[in-house]
């Protein structure tokens, strides 16, 4: 019966085993394929979002210069008009 005893205690592992690490590499592994996808999207519409506010900015900017510049249009056929009506 002490043979048995002892057997048993030499089949026993105390430690990291392969099993242990193999399974550890995998679950790591699940989790990247996981997560990755996931930040690559993040990334990705953050700077779809950059791109889309300054495009955005730039449209603003451009409506402004355009209000601007039919406001000197109008001036300056409000003075043409004048100058025409005055020769005549």
């Amino acid at each position: 019966m002490a043979t048995k005893i002892q057997a048993k205690k030499v089949k026993e592992e105390n430690g990291v085993t392969g099993s242990m690490i193999l399974i550890t590499f995998f679950v790591s592994a699940l989790m990247l394929l996981l997560t990755l996808p996931n930040i690559y999207l993040d990334n990705h519409i953050y700077y779809e979002s950059r791109s889309i506010a300054h495009l955005h900015r730039i449209k603003i900017t451009l409506e402004e210069e355009q209000a601007l510049i039919k406001a000197k249009l109008e001036e300056i056929n409000y003075k043409e008009n004048l100058l025409n009506h005055d020769i005549k």
